[in-house]
């Protein structure tokens, strides 16, 4: 074999490395993000209490959308890999046509993945921030209702 064959073959080799990397990251990241979502709502935010809820249940989408896509793409590519495999066994080299489904569908799974990640970001923020908001909000009404009696209002209690 020479040269340029080797270099064809690592970058075969380096490709088909990278979209098995790409898919099983996809799963994780999708797959975690759906579990810490659901202990968002169970543990940190009340759920009644929760805001903007349209944001959670578009992220929610969003990763189920990029694991079912990324299932679809990695059906697909080995599709267009067996085929190639039957048409290089068979030496039609010339038959042989390159995968254009599967970057479209990584780039589909990219895209809606980092949409998730941005709205269940921006969901978290969102409800933190309106949960400070609220225990700041009981705090402040607890030191009114339970505030000590100033000079002034002991000489008037006095005086009536």
């Amino acid at each position: 074999m020479n040269a340029k064959n080797k270099y064809i073959q690592q970058l075969i080799h380096d490709y088909e490395y990278s979209l098995s990397k790409f898919d099983s990251q996809t799963l994780v990241i999708s797959g975690g993000a759906l579990g810490f979502s659901l202990t968002f709502i169970s543990d940190i935010v009340v759920f009644q209490e929760a805001i903007y809820l349209i944001l959670l249940y578009i992220a929610l989408g969003c990763f189920i959308l990029a694991i079912f896509i990324g299932f679809t793409g990695h059906y697909f590519s080995m599709q267009n890999i067996s085929k190639s495999i039957d048409l290089a066994t068979e030496e039609k080299y010339d038959e042989i046509k390159p995968d254009l489904i599967t970057p479209k569908i990584n780039c589909t799974v990219l895209i809606t993945l980092s949409l998730g990640i941005l709205l269940m970001v921006s969901y978290c923020i969102v409800n933190i921030e309106n949960q400070r908001k609220i225990i700041n909000e009981t705090e402040n009404s607890k030191e009114l209702l339970y505030k000590e009696p100033t000079a002034i209002t002991t000489i008037t209690d006095s005086i009536n």
